[in-house]
């Protein structure tokens, strides 16, 4: 039985507004959820999870931009 290789997403995240910036780079396997991202985030930022991040993504169907996060005045 072949053995399928599975794809790997490099994701570069820097925090916005800070000189010099504050950047962490992760690789993590295509079967992610949104869900695993965020708790991969939070470990390499070591943030507890207590820090607000979103994903803006552009949607394949729309051709428009999606965000994926919790709305800050849902704290």
């Amino acid at each position: 039985m072949k053995k399928t290789e599975q794809q790997v997403y490099q994701f570069k995240i820097a925090l916005m507004g800070f000189t010099p910036q504050i950047w962490r780079r992760i690789q993590v396997p295509e079967t992610y959820t949104f869900w695993a991202l965020h708790v991969a985030i939070q470990s390499v930022m070591d943030w507890g999870g207590h820090h607000l991040h979103e994903f803006t993504i552009l949607n394949p169907k729309t051709g428009e931009k999606d965000v994926i996060g919790i709305p800050f005045e849902d704290f």
